[in-house]
Order: C-alpha cells, then structure tokens, then sequence
C-alpha cells in the first residue's frame, strides 16, 4: 500500500505563514516550541509528512522535474511564455516566474525539515527510536532540497536552524559550505534511517543521495565507495524485468525504487503528470504535451547490435502527390525501420505507427500527418498542436486512464533515484577511479541487457576510458530520458554549451529529416551553468548577491 501523506492543520499555518513575501524571512521559528505539534509520536509523524507532502506539492514536483526535463537535451517545451521556451532559447531574465517559484519551492521544504529536526531534538515526549528515525528522515528531505538548489543556483543562504526575525536577513553561503551541509545531512541520515520504509526516506537512499553528491562533485572514489554498498547484502535492490514498470503507478515502488515522490489518486494527492506530459486524444483528453522528445533524442538509440538507425531512406514529402499517401507510407516507414530499436524508445514516447491508449481505454495510432487519419481504424491519435510533427510522450502518463483520473490527479510516483542510475553512476565513478575494468562493464551492462542490447563486453571489450565515458553517457541518456536527470548531466559535464549532436545545447540539426526545427536553444557558458538568483529574493535581502552573468 502507498503511503498517503496527510498534513497537519498546525503545519499548513507554519506554511502559509511562512510563504510572504520575504520568504526567508523565518518568523514562524519562533513558534515551533509552543503548542503539541511534537508532543507525541503521532503528532510528529503528522509534523514529518507535511515536509514530504510540501515535496510533493503539485505546483512544486510535477513542474520542476518536467520542466528541467524540456530543458534537457532529451526535450523541448512546446508552451510559448514561462514555461521552458524562454528559458530554452536563452531569454529569459532573473525576473522569471520558473526561477523564483522553484526558489522558494525547495526553501519551504527544507523549512518544513527544519521545524522536524529542531523540534524532535532532545524532546523526551516522543520515543527515542522514532525521534531518531523522523529527524533521519527529515534530514534527507533538507539534503536533497539543497542538493538541487546546490546544483542549481551554487551558493545558496543555509537555512538549517531557526533564526530570530531581526537575523533573517543572511547572505549567501558559498558552494562548498552548502556541499559540506548536504554530505553531512545525508551521512547523519544513514546513521538514523531504516533498511526498508516504502514511499519514504531509507537508508538505502541515503547513500545514494550521498554517492551522488560526491559523483555530481567528481569525487570519484567517494562515490564509488557509495554505490557498492548498495549493490550489497543487506540490500536487496535489482532491476525490473519490465523497463516501464518503473513509470506506471500499478508497479511502483518496486525493487528498482530507491526514493520516490509518492502520488495517488485520492483527491489532492495526485500530480499533474498528465497534463505536461499527456497528450489530448482526439480533442478530449487532458493533456497539454508542453514537453515533447527531442530531434537528437533518435540519434542515442540503437539497435541491438549497436548500429545507429538508418534515417537515409524516410519518405520526402516532395515525392508524394498528397498527405494522404505520404502519411500512410511514412507511419509504415517508421515501423519498419524502428523495429529492433532498444525498447526504452518504445516505453518513453510515442512514435509514428505506434498504438496508444489514451484518453480512454480505446485503442489510437499515430499518424503523420494527424487530421487526415481521424476516421481510421484504429483513429489517429490526436494532441494539442494539430498536424505538428511532434513526440509525445509515454512515461508517467496514466495511459488509457486519463478520463478518469483527470489531469492534475495522475497518480503515478516520480523516481528521483532508481537502481538503474546507481548502477550507472557506479560504472561512471569506477572508470573515473580506474579505467573501464569488470565492474565497469557489468554495471552497464546489466542496464543494456534489460533493454534487449548486447553487452559492451561483447561488442566493445578494449575501450579506453574516454571511449567508456562516452558509452555511460549515452546509456545515461537512453535509459532516463525526461526523468530530470539529463539536465544536470549535461551541466556537471560542462558540455551543455558545446555542440555536440547529442549533448551540447548549442547544436542545430541540419541533416535530420524528422521535424522542422520549433526554436533554436542557446546556452551560454559563462552564464547558463547556474540558474540566476531571483529577482524578488534579491529586493527583498540585499545581501544576497547575483550569480555571473545575470545582472
């Protein structure tokens, strides 16, 4: 059973009154001592589920993770205005609606953490084992929060204790003072947590968070040193045999799960996965597709053995009399030659030819050209931009489901660590530490084999670590497409701003015959690597200072 996170009355007021407009500004510190909000064990755990529940919070999850994925290398967003087309195209301003709401997003949390950890501690009314296990809990919410706004914005103002009002006002602390709260909140985490907890905080996602902190700091044999005790006795983590498995709320938390945002479909507990990811079936469904697959994303799937898709051969449209005949060949053409193809391109999006349950449990197919193929059998399957070409996508939406679920009710969980990606941080921490060895291999290819690939053991087993590094890259992008995670890979690489036709921001198809090209992305080196602090935060507290580039 999923954990149904509810939160307390008391807690809702901490929040609201917390979310002024100087939302640094801690006044609801100086309460968190009154009251029972921590007088028993039941009331801390009510006091403990309003930080997960601030967490999941569909203004918060379900838009950053589907935002940072259009802006990705996997994705593009399809809304003109806020979301994801500025930001993309390198426009947008530190005045921007996305960067302070995210601020401010991940700043409630980790006050929803604060008022947990400074509560519980040294309070004789709740059981000792409980105490140490909720502030365990609490501190891994407070981690990852700084983890991302670490990656996102650099040097943030540590909130990790309550502060007088006439204190509030704090500069930024430097990137290394916020790495070092972040490794100690996730090793204190591992000391308290349990083994096993589903739908919260385990150990086991400690030391993930934790080797991933010390991976996205390229501390290689740190992290290493992280993820082997994962692949251990007394946890039990593995791979499911069905890749999709992991993005359907029927098979969630599962044994590939090591931390997920949990959803579900009681009123106010859902997401709005089926709206910035779901497509609108014929008119009725309530998808919105602001994100849609990328160009490049074809570019990283293969066939079994390896060998690229062959795009020489799609139909021109300039050969074709009418759209009637030319959608009809070139859906056949898709399939065709996409058979074979690693089945993660399957499960992640929907191709032309492919067959899709949407808004209801009837059965469409996509066409190229869409309205000309309405009256099929099976009909063409429908979105918000018409004839487009577009990708739309299958992870997290609720396929077949969508009327009854609605659309900001999905109740499908967003994995922000699965099994696959330690495995892989693993084989890119290892060959960093000492070239592609044995447990380089295994671990990617233990991700290939699920995917019906051949193991680079066998197709490629003399490659130099620059070559292997490559290699765990492209399997990084196969295999967590529009999961969030792409976007960060790209900058602690450094290679967002380049551009290479598969990672770099900055590349512009000229050979690809796919789609025409909806806006170009730019990416600036000495700017786009670190989010802008927001405006806002910056005219209500002087002491915080902009990062390069965004004054």
């Amino acid at each position: 059973m999923k954990t149904k996170i509810y939160i307390l009355c008391i807690a809702l007021f901490l929040l609201n009154s917390s979310c002024n407009d100087g939302f640094l500004d801690t006044t609801p510190y100086d309460s968190i001592a009154s009251a029972n909000i921590f007088s028993n064990d039941t009331y801390a755990l009510n006091a403990l589920y309003g930080a997960y529940n601030s967490l999941a919070q569909n203004s918060f999850a379900a838009n950053f993770y589907v935002f940072v994925s259009a802006l990705g290398p996997e994705g593009y967003g399809r809304v003109r205005g806020d979301w994801g087309i500025s930001q993309g195209m390198g426009i947008a301003d530190a005045r921007n609606g996305q960067y302070l709401n995210n601020y401010r997003n991940f700043y409630r949390t980790i006050i929803y953490a604060n008022d947990v950890i400074v509560g519980l501690d040294g309070n004789e009314n709740v059981t000792e084992t409980v105490r140490n296990q909720y502030i365990g809990e609490a501190k891994f919410l407070r981690g990852l929060c700084y983890f991302y706004l670490w990656n996102l914005f650099g040097g943030v103002v540590i909130l990790d204790k309550p502060i007088p009002v006439e204190d509030s006002y704090l500069p930024r602390n430097t990137k290394e003072e916020v790495l070092d709260l972040i490794i100690a909140d996730f090793s204190d985490a591992i000391t308290k947590l349990p083994a096993s907890n589903e739908g919260r905080a385990t150990k086991g996602a400690a030391v993930a968070m934790l080797g991933k902190t010390y991976l996205y700091n390229k501390q290689w044999s740190e992290a290493a040193e992280q993820f082997e005790i994962l692949l251990a006795a007394p946890f039990e983590y593995d791979l499911v045999e069905n890749y999709a498995d992991n993005f359907r709320f029927q098979t969630q938390n599962n044994e590939e799960s090591v931390f997920e945002i949990q959803y579900s479909m009681n009123p106010g507990s859902g997401s709005s996965f089926n709206n910035w990811f779901g497509t609108r079936v014929v008119g009725l469904g309530p998808g919105q597709d602001y994100c849609e697959m990328s160009q490049r994303a074809f570019k990283v799937f293969t066939y079994s053995d390896d060998s690229p898709i062959d795009f020489s051969t799609i139909p021109q449209r300039s050969n074709y009399s009418n759209d009637v005949t030319y959608g009809n060949d070139l859906t056949d053409w898709y399939q065709e030659v996409l058979t074979g193809v690693d089945k993660r391109l399957h499960q992640s999006a929907i191709l032309p030819g492919s067959r899709y349950h949407g808004y209801t449990d009837r059965l469409y197919k996509y066409y190229w050209p869409i309205s000309i193929h309405r009256s099929d059998d099976p009909p063409a399957l429908w979105h918000t931009f018409g004839d487009d070409a577009i990708i739309p996508i299958r992870k997290f939406v609720t396929e077949g489901q969508e009327n009854t679920v609605g659309r900001t009710e999905c109740p499908t969980n967003f994995p922000v660590i699965r099994f696959a990606d330690v495995l892989l941080m693993y084989a890119e921490a290892k060959n960093e530490v000492s070239g592609p060895d044995a447990n380089v291999y295994n671990a990617i290819d233990r991700v290939r084999e699920r995917a019906e690939l051949l193991g680079l053991i066998s197709l490629k087993p003399s490659l130099t670590k620059d070559e292997m590094r490559r290699e765990i890259w492209l399997e990084r992008f196969r295999e967590f497409m529009f999961e969030s995670i792409l976007f960060f890979d790209v900058r602690r690489w450094h290679v967002a701003h380049t551009d290479d036709p598969v990672f770099g921001l900055n590349h512009t198809e000229v050979d690809f015959r796919l789609m025409t090209e909806w806006y170009k992305k730019v990416f600036r080196e000495n700017r786009d690597y670190l989010w802008p602090i927001p405006g806002a935060e910056i005219d209500i507290n002087p002491l915080i200072t902009q990062n390069p580039g965004w004054n």
